[in-house]
């Protein structure tokens, strides 16, 4: 049996190969064709098949050819023609001249509540197409400087969208702060939400639309927001660059709300941390420091006192004088006089007292230094004057302050 299946196999192997080479054979030599086509019957059968190929091969050209021709003539027909450059307007001057000068003039006219003259060039700005949204964001504060702010709320209604431009951050936060001013808080949380729709809220990249955002919570209430937002400046600081304003409308909030001591104290830290010599403070700003430094040096933390030393030297050295910033500094030095006292550091008691004598940036008078402070002083210097190492610890940091 196992003969017979072998046969069987071998029989179907050989058939299957053979029909395979046999046609294989065939077709490669034309046989196929030659048992029913003469050659002249073949020669015209392949002429017959090239020539209807070519045809229909023309004929689909001419079909693509036609289609791309129909998309180009429809473009072209329903395409709005593209305004040329324009590089110089009337008058001769080119378009960057001529808005640098509507900068100035904007400028000028709203300072000077000029209406009618704020209304002549937007209808300038209005008739030609080179204009920003930048370019209208200035005429919307001149709007408001000029105390028109219907008119400048109409820019972003009716204008922006006419001219299909989209409103920046700044558009909105000028008139939040416009409407913040006049107590029109409902007008005031529309253009919010109108920010958030637009997703400008998370984008708050400079001090002043962070100044503005902060009053807006600050009058709804909203302290989670106002934490939000202070947590967002201190991630984006390099970016936002929070000066001294930031920094007081912050602590003002801090303040008024009772926060824990220790948030006040790192505000502290990080504004003197980021802060440059070259500024000068208001008198607000003055008064809310000298309030945090009462805190500093009542903590826990002997830490805080140096702290608060280094903010009353910046305070005073970027602060004009006048008897309301003295009387305040008196009230400072006294406080830190006291905590160095409780933390028994007698010997920088005196380095601040000589500190506050001798620096060069520091013009503090006489009458700074109250009766109780000047009495500490003198029984601290009287224990140094016995005490030899005293003398040499104090010599030490007074060379330490010359240099």
């Amino acid at each position: 049996m196992a003969q017979n299946i072998l046969r069987n196999y071998s029989t179907k192997t050989f058939c299957k190969t053979y029909f395979i080479k046999s046609s294989f054979s065939t077709r490669a030599s034309g046989g196929w064709f030659r048992s029913f086509l003469t050659p002249a019957e073949e020669k015209k059968l392949y002429l017959g098949i090239t020539s209807a190929f070519r045809e229909k091969l023309v004929e689909q050209s001419n079909k693509s050819a036609q289609s791309y021709s129909n998309i180009i003539e429809h473009a072209i027909i329903s395409a709005k023609p593209i305004p040329p450059k324009i590089t110089k307007m009337s008058g001769g001057l080119s378009v960057a001249a001529r808005m640098e000068q509507l900068r100035l003039d904007l400028d000028e006219a709203g300072q000077q509540k000029d209406i009618k003259q704020l209304k002549e060039l937007q209808f300038e700005m209005d008739k030609n197409e080179f204009m920003t949204v930048a370019m209208y964001n200035r005429l919307i504060r001149a709007y408001i400087w000029s105390d028109t702010l219907e008119l400048a709320q109409a820019v972003l209604r009716n204008k922006l969208r006419e001219r299909g431009l989209l409103p920046t951050t700044r558009t909105f936060i000028y008139l939040i702060q416009a409407h913040l001013k006049k107590d029109q808080l409902r007008e005031a949380k529309d253009l919010v939400e109108q920010m958030k729709q637009l997703s400008l809220l998370t984008t708050l990249r400079t001090s002043f639309d962070c100044n503005v955002m902060m009053s807006y919570y600050q009058v709804c209430g909203n302290t989670d927001a106002i934490e939000d937002l202070w947590s967002d400046i201190m991630k984006h600081a390099d970016t936002i660059k929070p000066g001294p304003s930031l920094f007081v409308h912050y602590v003002d909030y801090l303040l008024s709300t009772r926060q824990q001591d220790r948030v006040i104290v790192q505000t502290a830290r990080t504004f003197l941390s980021r802060q440059q010599d070259d500024v000068h403070l208001n008198l607000h700003q003055y008064m809310t420091w000298i309030k945090a430094i009462h805190i500093l040096t009542n903590t826990k933390d002997t830490s805080d006192t140096q702290v608060a030393e280094n903010l009353l030297f910046y305070l005073i050295k970027n602060t004009s004088s006048s008897k309301s910033v003295w009387e305040k500094a008196s009230e400072a030095i006294e406080d830190i006089t006291n905590a160095y006292l409780k933390e028994d550091q007698e010997l920088k008691i005196i380095t601040f007292y000589y500190k506050l004598r001798k620096s060069t940036s520091v013009n503090v008078p006489n009458e700074v230094f109250r009766p109780q402070t000047m009495r500490t002083i003198e029984k601290i210097l009287g224990r140094i004057e016995q005490d030899k190492e005293m003398i040499t610890e104090l010599q030490s940091d007074m060379t330490l302050i010359k240099a």
